[in-house]
């Protein structure tokens, strides 16, 4: 049974485990492929994507795993008007945004990431929190389905640009899988599992995970890539298909790399970067800072004692418990809650990269001495002089997440009714959710080589011969001034109450919705301030090194509420079977969360006392109006389906296309920017944009051969800055006009081979426009073999001609002769896996 309303996680129609890539009928489209899939994200009503007023994607498990995603940002590409940048890694930290709408202060602001039905945490862009930390895909996920601009807006909080929703199987049919996958040209090794059943004939279960252990996919000597992720559920159905009860469980485990900056050499023609050719020492494509000489590193904890991290990138603990009750009290009126306690705890802890010209640190001054050479002070150049043109002098960062956990519960009451002609349908639902983010964050001043694989540290030496550094570090929790030595203990609690009606009658839907979130913020932030010296040894010597450490009482206070209102309005009207059109109008509230913490816009009674910044960084009134984001879309959408015969056979065809609209004013904060080079280097926002474009989705089946194809065509511009009024008129970094992913497979029954490309044209790297980063295309491919029935031999590749490219915006550094450091985060390189999967 489905329930009608969304973030309650229904029992989704999930499929036998196949043979991974196994067509369907003989040219037929699978449920999610031709709109007759129930959708239970973020919409209204019992309804299939088809008859839904909103732009929805529904992707299987078995067309994710053909293209082989790396990290959860390469499942993404996959939807439509979905623009994911950079793509950190394995460990997550990618930046997500939606129809135009930039990423100003990194993560997934406007995007909302759910399993079954929940959000995974309250806000998508915490810092070193975001929301892809926190959940992966494996075979224990029946589909992805997404929901951009609409009812996102009223049927889920925090995410008025999308919502994500990973949707687990349930064991409605008998059967499983266990796979061994490894990597072929990259050192990976993985499990997956997978079985659902029948303990009764109204009792199923789903039970499954992975374990992998390797270096992902970089050139890293030591197994950073190490963990696991048990997902379980049962449901027990109720007498007479009154609905179900399921208790969920999820455990994740799992420390995994990210790469926060992977450089190049790129070559310009004006303002236009034309190609990419390697820095010295390091390929992009497979480089990293993961090093056996920076494994380890020393900090200073909030007692003042020296510690030791190991670098073992983003490392996510996660314990989640939940219900579900779907019940119909009557034919006309259905119950539903959706509850999940989330247990959620962790670090981050990794070697950040900025690429710096050596005689830039030659003659500066390092605690206090003036800097005359430089040494390694590891590895086995130990004691040489280092006389590299570049090394790297961004901090090596180690926060500690002691409780990101989370209380979430949705529960939604409604009922229809005939009326008239047609029939009236009516939601009252309840979205609770109580979101900590305790954490410590040490942020040590460092230098290092940049080499591709196991980068050494290095040590600075004054013009006196006097240790400056020691193992590479120039002091503790201060590489970023008083900013980052950060101490912080937050609560967010969303109450929203929310309603929605709507009316059926022949091809006409019509629906409403609104909701009204009622966010209050409690809690303590104290930053940087002075502490005492540390004398610390290394193999060179030893040297005294300054630190900082949080303030004694916090710097600001939280202790504000505030409401507002999102809506939705949407009209479908279906001409037969096979062709639907659709219009709606929508404005969503994104509550600015830790992002503004320590940005100087908090009061002393603990409420906002400014928003809009003046051009000098300096807060003029605005109050706590400016504590919510407010982004507006309007949409048109062809829907169409049809049959067709060719080749003897019938075949199918869908697809979807919508033209949208987005306007959004935003004020925010990013310490990030400090460090950027001017322009770009105003950690105060304070802008507005709109967008315009199309969205494409299509799947076609003939015979045994599947195509499916999404693109995004974007305008995008920023319309009012009053930070930054020069780049009024000028699109927004990192988005690119033109998006698309096209996959092809052919499959029958014998074997299955397919291929995917996914592209886009170029984009500015800020939102000043000065330099456009060059176009990309990267194509994946696959091929498998089922010698016998239920076992399956497959190989999988992604970028097949290893291209060297970027997706996303850098920092430039002048070389000369038209050369530049392109200092951003590149696509991996190509990577080939082998796998084996038995069925039963």
């Amino acid at each position: 049974m489905q329930p009608v309303f969304a973030q309650a996680a229904p029992a989704p129609a999930d499929a036998p485990i196949t043979p991974s890539g196994a067509a369907p009928a003989s040219g037929a489209l699978t449920n999610a492929q031709s709109g007759n899939e129930i959708v239970v994200t973020a919409a209204p009503g019992d309804r299939s994507r088809f008859k839904t007023s909103s732009s929805i994607s529904q992707i299987s498990n078995d067309s994710i795993k053909n293209f082989t995603p790396r990290s959860i940002a390469e499942v993404l590409r996959a939807i439509p008007g979905i623009q994911t940048a950079a793509n950190a890694g394995p460990g997550g930290n990618a930046n997500i945004g939606v129809r135009g709408i930039p990423v100003s202060t990194g993560g997934s602001e406007y995007v909302g990431i759910q399993e079954d039905g929940l959000p995974v945490v309250l806000f998508g862009d915490m810092n070193f929190g975001n929301n892809d930390y926190w959940i992966r895909f494996d075979d224990t996920v029946d589909r992805v389905e997404a929901i951009r601009g609409g009812s996102a807006s009223t049927f889920s909080s925090q995410s008025p640009g999308a919502v994500i929703n990973y949707i687990s199987r349930t064991g409605q049919h008998d059967g499983g899988g266990i796979a061994y996958t490894e990597g072929l040209d990259f050192r990976q090794h993985r499990v997956d599992f997978d079985y659902g059943g029948h303990l009764s004939p109204t009792l199923h279960y789903n039970v499954g995970g992975y374990w992998e252990k390797g270096a992902g996919p970089s050139n890293i000597s030591y197994d950073v890539l190490n963990g696991y992720q048990v997902k379980a559920n049962v449901t027990k159905d109720l007498p007479d298909d009154r609905g179900y009860v399921r208790i969920l469980f999820k455990r994740l485990d799992e420390q995994a790399p990210t790469n926060t900056t992977t450089p190049a050499i790129a070559h310009l023609d004006g303002n236009q970067v034309t190609g990419y050719s390697l820095l010295p020492g390091f390929d992009p494509r497979e480089g990293s800072t993961y090093s056996v000489y920076t494994r380890h590193f020393q900090y200073v904890d909030r007692d003042g004692k020296l510690q030791t991290a190991d670098v073992d990138g983003i490392h996510p603990k996660v314990t989640t418990i939940g219900t579900q009750i779907h019940y119909e009290l009557t034919n006309q009126i259905k119950f539903d809650d959706n509850f999940r306690y989330s247990a959620i705890s962790g670090n981050f802890t990794t070697q950040f990269l900025n690429v710096d010209p050596t005689s830039s640190v030659i003659g500066s001054t390092v605690n206090g001495q003036t800097v005359g050479s430089i040494r390694y002070a590891n590895g086995p150049n130990q004691g040489q002089l280092f006389t590299g043109a570049y090394l790297n002098n961004n901090p090596n960062i180690h926060t500690v997440m002691h409780n990101m956990g989370n209380i979430a519960n949705n529960l939604t009451l409604g009922g229809k009714w005939d009326l008239g002609p047609g029939q009236f349908n009516a939601t009252a639902g309840w979205f609770y959710m109580r979101q900590r983010i305790v954490q410590t964050w040490y942020v040590n001043q460092q230098f290092s080589e940049i080499l591709g694989k196991n980068a050494a540290e290095l040590d600075l030496f004054s013009t006196t011969g006097q240790q400056l550094t020691a193992a590479g570090q120039a002091g503790f929790n201060n590489n970023w001034g008083t900013c980052c030595a950060r101490d912080i203990d937050l609560t967010y609690t969303d109450n929203a109450p929310f309603l929605s009606a709507g009316y059926t009658t022949g091809g006409l839907n019509l629906d409403a919705s609104v909701r009204f979130d009622r966010m209050t913020a409690k809690g303590s932030a104290q930053a940087g301030a002075t502490g005492p010296d540390y004398t610390v040894s290394d193999a060179l010597g030893s040297a005294t090194l300054p630190s900082l450490l949080p303030t004694a009482t916090p710097i600001e206070r939280l202790n504000y509420l505030k409401a507002y209102t999102s809506w939705s309005v949407g009209a479908l009207y279906s001409i037969g079977n096979d062709t639907s059109i659709f219009a709606r109008a929508s404005r969503g509230g994104r509550f600015n969360g830790d992002r503004r913490v320590l940005g100087g816009s908090v009061s002393a009674s603990g409420v906002y006392s400014g928003g809009f910044f003046n051009t000098d960084g300096s807060l003029n009134s605005g109050g706590q109006a400016t504590a919510v984001n407010f982004l507006n879309q309007q949409e048109i959408g062809l829907k169409q389906r049809g049959h067709f015969t060719l080749f003897g056979h019938e075949n199918q065809y869908t697809t979807e296309t919508t033209l949208f609209h987005s306007s959004l004013t935003e004020n925010n904060y990013d310490f990030t920017r400090i460090n950027n080079l001017p322009p770009n280097n105003n950690p105060y926002i304070s802008n507005k944009y709109r967008s315009y474009g199309v969205e494409f989705t299509g799947n076609i089946a003939i015979a045994d051969f599947r195509l499916q194809a999404n693109m995004t065509y974007t305008d995008a511009k920023i319309t009012a800055s009053t930070t930054s009024p020069a780049t009024v008129g000028d699109r927004p970094g990192g988005i690119p006009k033109f998006q698309y992913f096209v996959q092809a497979s052919y499959d029958p029954g014998f074997f299955a081979i397919g291929a995917s490309v996914d592209g886009q044209t170029p984009s500015y790297f800020d939102d000043f426009n000065q330099y456009k980063l060059k176009e990309s295309h990267y194509i994946n491919a696959f091929a498998k073999l089922r010698p016998m029935k239920n076992l399956e031999i497959g190989v999988n590749a992604n970028n097949v001609f290893n291209t060297l490219g970027y997706r996303g915006g850098a920092n430039l550094s002048q070389v000369g002769n038209g050369l530049v450091v392109f200092s951003g985060t590149a696509n991996y390189g190509r990577t080939v896996q082998a796998s084996v999967r038995y069925n039963f």
